[in-house]
């Protein structure tokens, strides 16, 4: 789909058919999101279908207001997390790539980046993972659109380890957003954009 169009008719969709989404379809979505760009290339992010139906309604617990209609709704629920453990995840792509990565790369995942991540403090960690997950989780959105399937973003969420314990990951993974898609007879509305003159500056 051209990028314009897809970018013009991609709305937040709050209200879903209950109808599934096979799973296949949903892997297929998360596999072209995961192709977003991230700083150093770290790919900081980890995802889980929330398939189970007892674990979406244990879910609903840590979901905030009318956010849990749409949970319940969804043709499919993912729930983003981030790695917190940066250095591991370095050695984990230096391990995984070892045999695409060239003796350059395999140096930086596997020494520098590690060093540069343990120097962190907590606000510059925290910063770094979420505008990664905000890479992926945009492309997230245009592969839910493009794929034929409408899609919203849920913030408002208890963004705590319980939420680690109910779908059982690892607490290495830090719970930031959740993502509902499916088929609607809605397909949203255009929400209000600033003129150019307001955003863009020439000098």
């Amino acid at each position: 789909m051209d990028f314009v169009k897809i970018n013009k008719e991609r709305h937040a969709v709050k209200s879903f058919d209950g109808k599934k989404i096979p799973t296949v379809d949903v892997k297929q979505i998360i596999s072209a999101a995961s192709l977003a760009p991230s700083a150093h290339n770290i790919q900081p992010w980890h995802f889980v279908i929330i398939e189970s139906e007892q674990k979406r309604q244990a879910l609903l617990s840590e979901v905030k207001g009318k956010n849990g209609q749409q949970v319940k709704e969804a043709g499919a629920v993912i729930a983003i997390f981030s790695d917190t453990n940066l250095s591991e995840r370095s050695s984990e792509i230096a391990r995984i790539g070892a045999g695409e990565l060239d003796s350059e790369q395999l140096q930086r995942f596997n020494s520098r980046y590690p060093q540069m991540f343990e120097s962190m403090d907590e606000l510059m960690e925290a910063s770094y993972l979420s505008l990664n997950i905000g890479f992926v989780t945009m492309n997230l959105m245009y592969a839910i659109k493009n794929r034929g399937y409408e899609g919203n973003v849920i913030l408002g969420f208890d963004r705590t380890e319980r939420v680690n314990e109910i779908l059982e990951v690892d607490k290495r993974y830090r719970p930031e957003l959740l993502v509902v898609l499916g088929t609607s007879e809605s397909k949203g509305e255009a929400s209000y954009r600033l003129p150019q003159q307001n955003i863009i500056e020439i000098r």
